[in-house]
């Protein structure tokens, strides 16, 4: 497996700034100034409080006391939740009591090369015969496969398993890699990875449950550009995205791609669509276009804004509420899932 480029960072903050075309030819545009703080206040009361919705939180113990170090260009001093006790596991009849994750590669095609990736899988996986429903989450462009996991979403979601509050489901993790930083969608993109190779591979691989029922996607930052791209151009192949700090630009994509004009299709309203932004954000105003877009065209969406910056400390404190918004999509009895028709293995 070829070691990331040394340049593969500053090339990443380029595609950041909206740089990306179809294919690898890119000009790139002025960054826009973030708005003022009060600015962004004063946006957020002039939008229709109709879908503003507040949902429930659930706390579990931060995966570790020392807070992972931010990327964001603004850095705001973090913020680390109040530890919680971590709930106690119930026995599982297969007797454990965790899941755990596995790293492998995937044949892609488009790059040319074997593809990192992490999948997280539920307790009993092995002893299971059904389909679990499968959440893919894509990771900011500075960072790798594993920035959801620094993040805790295994432990956090071992701890919603035990107490009840979070089905068994897969968590995928890819490595976005070189191409969704230089790219900005169609077949030959991260879009054209994800749709033709990763998730047939996982599918094929795993106990995935390959129905649009079963599948959703999220992402952070530029990761949460993609989520947002591939979900609102395939809206049959997915029931619901979240798009965490998204990092949407007006010259990012053209207007089959970008989801500033994609988001505001009528065919995206059969999914569930979630978007949050801390109100420090500096790729704050984008989000704000999107939500405000959305809301002009009557498409329903979750919409979060909440105190924070562009930082790990801002999506580990919401970790939870965006693992409980995407399970409550599924059914909340494993029982419920497709029987596989074969054994389950990692």
């Amino acid at each position: 497996m070829p070691r990331p480029r040394r340049w593969l960072p500053l090339l990443g903050l380029l595609a950041l700034t909206g740089c990306a075309l179809p294919g690898r030819e890119a000009a790139i545009p002025p960054v826009p100034s973030p708005p003022t703080v009060a600015a962004t206040r004063a946006a957020a009361t002039a939008v229709p409080a109709a879908t503003v919705i507040v949902l429930p939180t659930r706390t579990v113990a931060p995966p570790s006391a020392t807070p992972t170090p931010t990327a964001s260009p603004s850095p705001t001093p973090s913020r680390t939740p109040t530890p919680t006790a971590m709930p106690t596991a119930t026995p599982t009849p297969c007797g454990e009591v965790a899941g755990r994750v596995v790293s492998g590669t995937f044949p892609s095609a488009i790059q040319g090369l074997e593809q990192r990736y992490r999948i997280y899988l539920p307790p009993c996986y092995d002893a299971s015969e059904r389909l679990y429903p499968a959440l893919y989450l894509f990771h900011g462009n500075i960072y790798t496969e594993s920035h959801w996991q620094d993040l805790g979403v295994d432990q956090a979601v071992d701890a919603g398993i035990a107490a009840g509050a979070l089905p068994p489901s897969l968590i995928v993790l890819p490595f976005d890699g070189e191409i969704a930083n230089i790219t900005s969608g169609g077949d030959r993109s991260f879009e054209g990875v994800v749709l033709n190779e990763l998730i047939p591979f996982i599918e094929d691989r795993y106990c995935a449950w390959p129905a649009r029922e079963g599948r959703a996607l999220g992402g952070i930052s530029r990761g949460g550009y993609w989520s947002l791209e591939i979900a609102f151009r395939h809206p049959e192949l997915f029931h619901a995205v979240g798009g965490h700090s998204a990092a949407l630009f007006p010259g990012s994509a053209g207007p089959a791609y970008n989801p500033l004009t994609t988001g505001l299709d009528p065919r995206v309203s059969d999914l569930a669509i979630y978007l949050d932004i801390g109100d420090q954000d500096w790729l704050r105003q984008g989000v704000f276009d999107l939500h405000a877009g959305m809301n002009a065209a009557g498409i329903e969406h979750v919409w979060q804004l909440k105190p924070g910056a562009h930082s790990d400390a801002y999506w580990r404190e919401h970790l939870t509420e965006y693992l409980d918004w995407y399970a409550s999509h599924w059914p909340q009895n494993e029982d419920a899932y497709p029987p596989a028709g074969r054994p389950c293995r990692p």
